[in-house]
């Protein structure tokens, strides 16, 4: 699935956030919101076709950068794995 396979099923409120993502981005001080900003926003880094995911990285209106794991191996739905702030070391 391309980038904007994965845009159309944010923007169609197709998409749905594992509990481990959203406790992940609580404890980065990230919101669901801010990752949907990403995935329409940013760009596909790494691409895990064999688990159907992909990694997209996005810098956030203030600056801060983001990860956002996405997982298309459902039928017309988008599945959000995790989202962080990734260190310096990635």
């Amino acid at each position: 699935m391309n980038l904007n396979e994965v845009r159309r099923l944010v923007l169609e409120g197709k998409y749905f956030f594992y509990i481990h993502a959203l406790t992940e981005a609580k404890k980065d001080g990230v919101t669901p919101e801010d990752a949907v900003h990403a995935i329409l926003t940013g760009e596909v880094i790494e691409e895990y076709s064999d688990r159907q995911r992909c990694l997209v990285f996005a810098v956030l209106p203030d600056k801060v950068p983001l990860h956002v794991v996405c997982d298309y191996s459902q039928a017309n739905m988008l599945l959000i794995v995790t989202i962080y702030i990734p260190d310096d070391r990635q």
